[in-house]
């Protein structure tokens, strides 16, 4: 290892920067003439520089687009402290990039921050969703890559795979929100509760008489049997993502008893199995959830 990196020495640099009469640095020049329409050989030769430093800077106009210069001396005006309404730029900039004004200001105070911020060297929150559902839409497009291309699944068993895992989700999400819905409401029922036995707590009144033997198993009835559902639900959840992938319905059920197996969770591969007799037992026909009336295109 360089002893610069190990001692994170700050590298300086070789030779000064080469300015004109008109205050332009030489990299800021190449891109006036490439502007021009001239080629890396023709500037070079034009500057007396080398080729590679011609091609580099040559590649760097390309990423950042034509007139870059332009615009940063108009952006840079936006934010001189004579600016009249600098502090609104720098505010409406700062929410842009989803930060503070305070974490702006030091981005400018840096040596070359402006420049570097227009180039793309630093990377704020507001980026992370787009970044997000940009990986998603690249892992689902390499899934169906692989599904056409190297399974030789058919186009349209891919399509109807996903219209049909879409629509089995967004019921499930409906089914979730109606859940939260109602437990939103029991939510608000128990506040109101709790507020009037304080209150009477407060005023030394007699408590209220709580549920009966009766009516506690009928709750924890309905809490068993609410939960047994999302296990049901994301157990032929399961079933459905592994059927889409080519394998039989009893093929999805041995697959997910042998993936606990190979974690080592006997235990739980045990409960599994028990579970899979109930819900999904081995019959002569295909006892799987009834398949998705089509829908009207």
């Amino acid at each position: 290892m360089k002893l610069g990196r190990l001692f994170r020495i700050k590298k300086s640099r070789k030779y000064p920067i080469r300015r004109n009469e008109r205050g332009l640095s030489l990299r800021a020049r190449c891109f006036e003439l490439f502007e021009q329409n001239k080629r890396p050989a023709a500037v070079g030769e034009e500057l007396k520089m080398e080729e590679t430093t011609v091609c580099r800077y040559f590649r760097d106009w390309k990423r950042l687009g034509p007139n870059f210069e332009t615009r940063y001396a108009y952006v840079q005006s936006l934010f001189k402290k004579t600016a009249p309404d600098r502090e609104k730029n720098v505010e409406l900039f700062a929410g842009a990039c989803g930060i503070s004004k305070e974490q702006f200001e030091t981005i400018l105070s840096q040596p070359h921050g402006l420049r570097r911020f227009l180039t793309g060297k630093f990377y704020f929150p507001a980026h992370a969703t787009a970044d997000h559902k940009q990986s998603v839409a690249l892992e689902l497009a390499l899934l169906i890559s692989d599904q056409l291309t190297k399974n030789g699944v058919k186009f349209e068993d891919v399509y109807f795979a996903l219209k049909r895992y879409m629509q089995e989700n967004m019921r499930y999400r409906e089914e979730e929100d109606t859940d939260i819905r109602e437990e939103n409401q029991w939510m608000q029922i128990v506040h109101k509760v709790l507020a009037a036995e304080m209150e009477n707590e407060r005023n030394g009144r007699v408590k209220p008489d709580t549920f009966s033997k009766e009516e506690r198993e009928a709750i924890m009835r309905l809490g068993v049997k609410a939960e047994m559902k999302k296990v049901e639900i994301a157990y032929w959840f399961r079933i459905g993502v592994l059927k889409a992938q080519g394998l039989t319905p009893e093929q999805a059920r041995e697959k997910i008893y042998q993936d606990l197996l190979e974690k080592g969770d006997l235990k739980g591969a045990k409960a599994l199995r028990v579970y899979q007799d109930i819900v999904h037992p081995l019959k002569a026909d295909d006892h799987s959830p009834p398949s998705t009336p089509p829908q009207p295109s």
